[in-house]
């Protein structure tokens, strides 16, 4: 069978591409495209892989289609099939940036946070949980390492990103909910594993519909964020004040307008060096984005390949995939940020529990969890659901 990978410049094309390349029962073929295409050049896309067609097609994120949805119609209207894997929201370039993902039958949508799937199925999808997972050629136990720091953060933010959607317009449009949004942090704050801002908006439009000159959706979508980002962002804060210099935050340079900058490093490098600064460090904090409201991050995966110790939010996908309570437990996680502090400084000061759960985590995610076996669930369910 013949796969075609449009690989892009978007996050893990490398890893899946690394993944598809191990089969046997395949003919890979890679594409490289730029991540957005203009919809005129859809055809000349298409020609440049209908030699290979009928074949199944393969993406991440939509990167490598146009926002028209033309080359999608293309591969299907050739016999061919189309998975696109989804790592982020699913709806957003289509709420800020009109593009067009159509429910076409030749296509199955995987989605890295299960709670996406209900809204994908309501508009005509046939989407599926895939989780995050991770590629054991970057995050591995290569090299020795000496212990730099008791807690650190990896992740940039978000600030610069947030200033591309939160203009001055928008700016003056949110402030007129700034009551609205300290009733939203409040919630989110006090219970970031349970609360639901979108739900709590849709219970209650008479705090905010009609009063917004912004498109409801492009609204709901920027309060939400908005809480998510204040909450990220005030939680590392507090981290960075209780653990002084012995917190690191690898992020951004941003960060170092909310913290010291001597516990700012920008220098981490996905495949070069983060493996080795996870694993010099007793505590990694994971802390989710707001959107992330059952599933994982990419943290929780590559920290345990590294044999490093994570320690992260409670969410309910965290006990299906790892043993969370009891002597053999695998993954450590909190429900408020005073457990947090409590337990970093427990793990802190307690090497040899520190050490076995991480190990533990490491086996099983090597086993069970790595990019090989993604692909292996994503192949099996395109052939259940297309019979080759």
């Amino acid at each position: 069978m013949n796969v075609v990978f449009l690989k892009s410049k978007t996050f893990l094309a490398q890893e899946v591409e690394n993944a598809l390349k191990k089969r046997r029962d395949i003919q890979l073929i890679t594409t490289a495209i730029p991540e957005q295409i203009p919809s005129e050049h859809a055809p000349s896309v298409f020609g440049q892989i209908k030699p290979f067609l009928p074949a199944l097609v393969i993406s991440i994120n939509n990167a490598g289609t146009d926002f028209k949805g033309t080359l999608g119609g293309l591969i299907e209207s050739s016999g061919s099939y189309h998975c696109n894997w989804f790592l982020d929201d699913p709806f957003y370039e289509d709420t800020f940036y009109n593009r067009k993902t159509t429910a076409l039958k030749n296509r199955l949508d995987f989605m890295s946070e299960e709670s996406f799937i209900p809204k994908m199925i309501e508009k005509g999808h046939k989407a599926f949980f895939l989780p995050l997972a991770v590629d054991p050629l970057y995050f591995n136990l290569e090299g020795s390492v000496d212990l730099a720091r008791d807690v650190a953060f990896v992740g940039n933010s978000s600030l610069e990103w947030l200033d591309t959607l939160i203009t001055e317009e928008v700016q003056k449009e949110l402030e007129k909910f700034a009551p609205l949004i300290t009733t939203l942090k409040t919630m989110y704050y006090k219970s970031p594993c349970t609360a639901d801002l979108k739900a709590y908006l849709l219970d209650n439009p008479a705090q905010w519909e009609n009063k917004t000159g912004l498109e409801r959706e492009k609204f709901l979508f920027l309060i939400e964020w908005l809480v998510g980002y204040f909450y990220r962002r005030d939680f590392i804060i507090d981290v960075s004040k209780r653990f002084k210099d012995r917190f690191t935050c690898f992020g951004d340079i941003y960060w170092s307008r909310f913290i010291s900058a001597s516990q700012v490093s920008t220098d981490a490098c996905y495949y070069t060096n983060l493996c080795p600064y996870y694993r010099s460090t007793r505590v990694n904090l994971n802390i989710n984005r707001i959107q992330i409201k059952t599933s994982f991050t990419q943290r929780i995966f590559d920290c345990k390949a590294s044999g490093a110790f994570v320690l992260t939010e409670k969410r309910p996908l965290n006990s299906r995939y790892f043993i969370t309570e009891g002597p053999e437990k695998e993954l450590v996680e909190f429900s408020s940020k005073p457990q947090c502090m409590e337990l970093i400084d427990y793990y802190c000061e307690h090497d040899d529990e520190r050490q076995r759960i991480a190990l533990a985590g490491r086996e099983k995610v090597l086993k069970l969890h790595t990019y090989d076996a993604r692909i292996d669930l994503m192949l099996e369910t395109c052939r259940k659901e297309w019979g080759f």
